[in-house]
């Protein structure tokens, strides 16, 4: 099974769908399929052993006379009565009655003329919806991770008093390692390493600090890693905007200086005083 796409639970997703990030679309058709102007495609999705149908891979046709420069915009839809929106509320039933709440004090601030910012969820109920291939082209199988899926994956981290590059190692390579054995952690291991899989090959298996395939002289091997922005033992944060691709040696550089990266001007900034600015950048 591939990747097809991961989207952290919100609002838009327990209400009406999402939208596919520009940033990934080409991976996403890659895998989907292009769709022309306006086209509609029906699919399935598989959740917790159940098929649901009556889901809309949309390509929007926008206006493209006002807005000539804006690349395509590929969603994925639901209404209000579909039983796979129904089953994703039960599934993350925590998380949908926090939102609802939420849009319940919104709607009276409303009233009153009173602005309220964005919903912004606490980081206790972070949770992740992936969606993976079948043999079925038309029929996605989706696997929740649940904030008590992370809750324990990082209590677990916690006692086992685990270094973050020791923990990237069991992450894509050790098969033995008991955490990685139990449910929750299989779930969440199966999604960094196709992450990681996917800005591999967006990338072309290049540095984003130095640019460079460093195994092209030696052979048609790549030799490239995959590091975590925030680390992951203590931010649970294993969506793309927290990935980045770097050489082995950017990647033991970082995790030795851990230098503080600036996502508005895409540099690391070092305790020396150093700087280095990302030189490819796709996704974040």
């Amino acid at each position: 099974m591939e990747l097809i796409y991961v989207k952290e639970v919100d609002k838009s997703l327990l209400y009406q769908g999402f939208t596919i990030r520009t940033a990934l679309l080409n991976s996403f058709l890659g895998i989907f399929g292009k769709l022309d102007i306006g086209e509609m495609r029906q699919i399935s999705i598989l959740l917790n052993g159940k098929i649901y149908s009556g889901i809309k891979v949309v390509n929007q046709n926008f206006d493209r006379n006002k807005y000539p420069n804006h690349p395509e915009m590929y969603q994925v839809r639901y209404d209000n009565m579909n039983d796979f929106l129904q089953a994703l509320r039960s599934e993350f039933s925590d998380l949908y009655n926090f939102i609802d709440e939420q849009m319940k004090i919104k709607k009276i601030m409303k009233e009153r003329g009173e602005n309220m910012s964005n919903i912004k969820i606490p980081q206790e109920l972070k949770s992740s919806l992936s969606f993976y291939t079948t043999d079925n082209p038309n029929v996605w199988e989706a696997v929740p991770i649940t904030s008590s899926d992370y809750q324990e994956t990082k209590k677990q981290l916690s006692e086992l008093a685990i270094t973050e590059k020791s923990f990237e190692d069991m992450l894509l390579t050790d098969n033995n390692a008991t955490i990685v054995q139990e449910n929750h952690f299989v779930k969440i291991r199966k999604l960094d390493r196709n992450v990681c899989l996917n800005l591999k090959k967006l990338y072309n298996f290049r540095c984003q600090i130095c640019g460079q395939l460093i195994s092209a002289p030696y052979g048609n091997k790549p030799v490239v890693d995959a590091h975590h922005i925030e680390f992951f033992t203590q931010s649970l944060n294993n969506n793309y905007n927290n990935v980045m691709i770097l050489c082995p040696n950017h990647h033991r550089i970082v995790h030795t200086y851990r230098p503080l990266f600036k996502r508005q001007t895409k540099i690391f900034e070092y305790p020396n005083g150093y700087k280095e600015k990302v030189l490819l950048n796709l996704h974040l």
